[in-house]
Parts: C-alpha cells; structure tokens; sequence
C-alpha cells in the first residue's frame, strides 16, 4: 500500500473540528488507553488533561511535516530518544498506535466517515513512526550528530535556546 498523506492530513483536519475537536480526542485518547491497556498508566505522571495537548501538538506535527522528511524524521527520532526516560518499551507502541486509530474512529464517524482506506493510512503511518522512534530508542548513538544539528540534546530534549521549528507549517 502507498501511503496517502492527503487523507491522513484531511483527517486530521476533520479531528480538529468534528465532536469537540482535539481536546475531545485527546481526553478520549487516554481515558480508552487507560481501559484498555492499564498497564502503560504508571507511565503517564501528567494528567490527562494536560497530556492529551502534548499528544495532540505531536500529532499535528507529524501530519504537518510528513512530506518534509528533513525535519520530521529527528523530530521522531528525538521523541523515540526521549520516550527511554519515560520508560517507554517497543509492545507500549502497538497500544498507543491502535488506541489512536480506534478513537480517530470513534471521533470521525460521530459526525461524518471513517473509512476502511482512512483506517489502513493511519495504521501504515503509526506502524512507520513507531519503527523510526523505536529504532532511535534502541540505537541513540547512531542519531546523535542529527539530534545536534536539528536542536536536540542528546536525551531527545530540546536544547535550550534553540529556536522551535515550527513544524505546522513545513
């Protein structure tokens, strides 16, 4: 399958105004991610109400810069790299990728479509950013001189200072 990007962002796009926008996905995220996989909640130290806009802009980011591999690839990288102190593991992913994909259904299909074609894109996608960030994870040495000049300290985090990509628009 060749991934459609077009339909991903329209997606997305839908997401952000359909059945209470992104807050309501976001909060959905997590309140399914707690009940269906209960143990990943020792992982989260924020609560959802928070964490759900980091979720959301990460999300954002990705769609927006998913044509522009140059910056969206040490972005995922550093979250991979980043993930390890949250003591994220490679099985953690797989849950989070079919927990969004379930509740983008969920989220889309209130007020509109969700296809089977929608459902296969975001499934393709997930399973491409969960291998760059799980490989980055695995192998943070191999990435460090990409992470430096991207902004990233070696941990994932952001250097400080460094000036924010501002990826929606890339």
């Amino acid at each position: 399958m060749t991934l459609n990007v077009a339909l991903i962002a329209h997606t997305f796009e839908r997401a952000k105004t359909e059945n209470g926008g992104l807050r309501t996905l976001g909060l959905r995220f997590y309140e399914r991610l707690f009940e269906k996989y209960p143990g990943v909640r020792h992982l989260f130290t924020t609560p959802p109400e928070e964490q759900h806009k980091k979720l959301m802009a990460s999300v954002g980011a990705i769609v927006a810069s998913v044509t522009n591999p140059e910056v969206m690839l040490p972005y995922l990288r550093a979250m991979g790299i980043r993930h390890i102190a949250y003591k994220t593991e490679s099985d953690h992913y797989g849950a989070v990728s079919e927990n969004l994909v379930a509740v983008l259904a969920e989220h889309l299909s209130s007020e509109g479509e969700w296809t089977p074609e929608m459902k296969a894109n975001w499934e393709e996608a997930l399973q491409i950013i969960s291998e760059v960030m799980i490989d980055a994870a695995e192998h943070p040495e191999q990435y460090q001189q990409e992470l430096a000049t991207s902004g990233y300290q070696p941990d994932g985090f952001r250097n400080a200072g460094a000036k924010h990509w501002e990826l929606a628009s890339a």
